[in-house]
């Protein structure tokens, strides 16, 4: 039985199982063509009426035609966040034996964090760089200011020489 998989991505994958598949082997198929953990795939069916039901991981035994999946049927497959995973086996006592991916994932929030700590900085560097630009403009329309007043007194000193020559 063929069956399309519509990706929250974007894109489309047509699997192939048997007649009496279960929802565990076609995520299994799913898992190696996005390359992702079983655990992480969310699937959500469409029965012949066209209502849509999430697959809930507790049913991952059941079979696909017990679902009421038929031959191309329509299906989406959405993401949960490795954390979330992680999480959900700690709670279960599986969670200490964290798959790599869990960890690279653990790790990257970290850094995510940090990353959002450096931009953070680099604002308040941003900030106090155009405070600091503000009041160098202050200081220059001061200068410019001196500078048309001492044009001003030239040009008044110019005309009372001008008086006493003529």
């Amino acid at each position: 039985m063929k069956v399309n998989v519509e990706v929250i991505t974007g894109t489309f994958i047509d699997a192939e199982v048997s007649e009496n598949a279960t929802v565990k082997e076609l995520k299994e198929r799913i898992a190696t063509e996005v390359k992702l953990s079983v655990k992480r795939l969310i699937l959500v069916v469409e029965d012949e009426e066209e209502s849509r039901r999430l697959v809930k991981d507790d049913e991952d035994e059941m079979k696909l035609i017990d679902l009421g999946v038929k031959e191309d049927a329509h299906m989406y497959l959405f993401f949960k966040h490795p954390d979330l995973v992680y999480k959900e086996e700690k709670s279960q006592g599986r969670g200490d034996n964290a798959s790599v991916e869990e960890l690279s994932s653990e790790a990257e929030s970290k850094r995510g964090n940090k990353e959002e700590d450096e931009d953070a900085k680099g604002e308040e560097k941003d900030i106090a760089m155009k405070n600091g630009e503000e009041e160098e403009k202050n200081g220059e329309e001061t200068k410019d200011d001196d500078n048309v007043e001492d044009g001003k007194k030239k040009a008044r000193e110019g005309e009372n020489e001008m008086d006493i020559v003529s």
